[in-house]
C-alpha cells in the first residue's frame, strides 16, 4: 500500500468492514487501518475493549454512540481517545469512511 486512502477492491462496499494491520509492537500495540462503507455495529452491541484505542478519521464521517448515552459526531481529521472498557459502538459511517486505529496497553490523551 503507498496512500492509506487507496481502498482495495476486496475492501468496497459489497464487502465487510475492512481491517488492516499496519505496524505491532511490545504489549498489544497494533496500528490499523479500517475502512467503513456505510457499516456500524449491530444494535444493542457495545465494543468492551481491554485495550486503549485513539481513532483518526482520515476520510468521510462517522458518529460513536457511547453506552451512557452520549454521541460524538467526527469528520476528517477528527480524533478521539477511548479508554479501555468505554463501551462504545458505531452507529454510523459514510461510503467510504477511512479510520486509523492505534491500539495498546496504557495509552492516554496527551494534555492539551
Amino acid at each position: 500500500m503507498e496512500n492509506l486512502l487507496d481502498i482495495p477492491a476486496h475492501a468496497g462496499p459489497a464487502f465487510p468492514e475492512y481491517f488492516e494491520a499496519l505496524l505491532a509492537g511490545p504489549r498489544g500495540l497494533l496500528l490499523e487501518r479500517i475502512i467503513s462503507h456505510g457499516h456500524s455495529t449491530p444494535p444493542g452491541e457495545w465494543y468492551d475493549q481491554g485495550r486503549d484505542e485513539w481513532v483518526l478519521l482520515l476520510e468521510g464521517e462517522a458518529v460513536l454512540a457511547f453506552e451512557d448515552g452520549s454521541s460524538i459526531a467526527l469528520g476528517k481529521g477528527g480524533h478521539v481517545f477511548l479508554p479501555r472498557h468505554v463501551k462504545h459502538r458505531v452507529a454510523f459511517t459514510s461510503a467510504p469512511c477511512v479510520w486509523l486505529a492505534l491500539h495498546g496497553e496504557d495509552l492516554s490523551a496527551a494534555e492539551r
